[in-house]
């Protein structure tokens, strides 16, 4: 016996005892869905009401980002902080819909290899349980444990031929007691075949119309469930109906479709129970859990008072904090307009229309003293033996019959006046919020 064995042999047991009183493999499948919703019933009424809290808490929660505004950090912040405080697992809600499709694989295993994981024979035994029962002469080929070998196998021991199995799993000095007889008929369907999409290739019988019927009945009843999910989170009138998001509720349906029609039909039946029985659970947490949300909803109108006092107070000590400041000369506004106003930067050359800084906050024209053009390929200049000046090398040359030019003074540019980019605006719709 291996690790998987092991660890399967509470569902083995379970599937395999309802097999055997009930003498049908599909009732079986159906009684094992009902026990681990029970069990797990616990579970998902602690998600359920973690999922009601946080429906509840969405209002909140858009308030804080509308507090925030584009301040990301702070709005994370912000929300991790009222998780806390209300003891609130964001992903609490999703864990129990992902259960079932948990407790599905090994479930699938079982199916796949009842010899191994319900009557717990080895590799070698199997092997001589297919000598016992004519393998090689039914399927035309050696018995390998690959595929759905082992399930056809199952239905193929039947009470003609399981003392001779019995026999031969003997011989190799395995107990045989473990061994049964499945029987996979459940209401004229073979749940040991895989549906096929053309039902009608091999002749048209109820048994293959039924088993291309299965995964599509599980496919709409998974659908339904999730509608009637979204229809019991609405617990009163007052509150939103939740938006439905399709590719969610579409997944469970494809999902369970493809399990159809590319795995045994037992599957399907599995499903078939799991999702009539989901939607049973969801109108009995509905009843249990009203009182619940009407508490919950009390608790979050509360917390949207302290929220909003909160907000008040901080907006209080932000304008004491905004008075002091101009009272002690540190108005920003009048900072901002001596720093625009340094000695040596022209500010207004940098304007392009409507844009104040398009060529640079640092930018001046006058940063650079103008070269007069001289060309290279002309007569050279006689120059006094000490060298022109610098004042005198930039002035132009006088033409014959003037006085030479004089170079203007630069003139000292303007004081510019403080670029509107929209802050004094702002200040004043700042104060107006105060």
């Amino acid at each position: 016996m291996d690790i998987w064995q092991i660890l399967m042999t509470p569902f083995s047991w379970l599937l395999k005892l309802f097999c055997q009183v009930f003498d049908s493999y599909g009732i079986a499948l159906f009684l094992f869905t009902v026990v681990v919703k029970i069990v797990l019933f616990p579970l998902n009424l602690k998600g359920k009401k973690s999922a009601i809290k946080m429906n509840v808490m969405n209002g909140q929660l858009q308030e804080i980002q509308k507090r925030c505004g584009n301040d990301k950090e702070r709005y994370n912040q912000e929300v991790q902080r009222f998780y806390a405080e209300n003891n609130v697992n964001p992903m609490g809600g999703c864990g129990w819909q992902l259960i079932p499709i948990a407790v599905l694989y090994p479930l699938y295993a079982i199916i796949r290899r009842p010899l191994k994981y319900m009557m717990w024979l080895t590799e070698d035994a199997v092997r001589e349980v297919a000598k016992a029962v004519g393998w090689a002469a039914k399927q035309g080929g050696e018995f390998t444990a690959s595929g759905y070998n082992e399930l056809m196998l199952a239905s193929m021991m039947n009470s003609g031929n399981l003392e001779a199995a019995k026999s031969a799993v003997t011989a190799t000095g395995i107990a045989a007691t473990s061994m049964f007889v499945v029987n996979f008929d459940f209401f004229g369907i073979d749940l040991s075949l895989i549906p096929k999409l053309d039902f009608w290739a091999d002749g048209i019988s109820w048994d293959s119309v039924g088993l291309f019927l299965l995964p599509i009945v599980s496919a709409l009843l998974s659908l339904v469930t999730m509608f009637v999910t979204q229809k019991t989170n609405q617990m009163n009138r007052d509150q939103q109906a939740p938006k439905m998001n399709w590719s969610m509720m579409l997944l469970s349906p494809v999902l369970s479709l493809w399990i159809g029609f590319t795995m045994p039909a037992g599957l399907c039946i599995y499903w078939i129970a799991n999702s009539l029985l989901g939607m049973v659970q969801e109108v009995i947490c509905g009843g249990l859990l009203r009182k619940d949300y009407e508490a919950a909803q009390k608790e979050m109108a509360e917390q949207a008072a302290k929220a909003k006092e909160a907000e008040k107070e901080r907006r209080r000590i932000a304008a004491e904090k905004k008075a002091a400041a101009i009272a002690a000369g540190k108005d920003p506004r009048k900072q901002q307009k001596n720093k625009n106003k340094e000695k040596g930067v022209d500010l207004s050359a940098s304007r392009e229309g409507l844009r104040a800084y398009a060529r640079g906050r640092a930018y001046d024209p006058s940063r650079y003293p103008v070269t007069p053009y001289h060309d290279p390929d002309g007569p050279a200049k006689d120059e006094p033996e000490d060298g022109p000046s610098a004042e005198e090398a930039q002035r132009p040359e006088a033409l014959p019959g003037q006085e030479p030019a004089v170079q203007p003074e630069m003139k000292k540019p303007e004081e510019p006046a403080a670029p509107d980019d929209g802050y004094e605006e702002a200040y004043a719709e700042d104060e107006e919020e105060q």
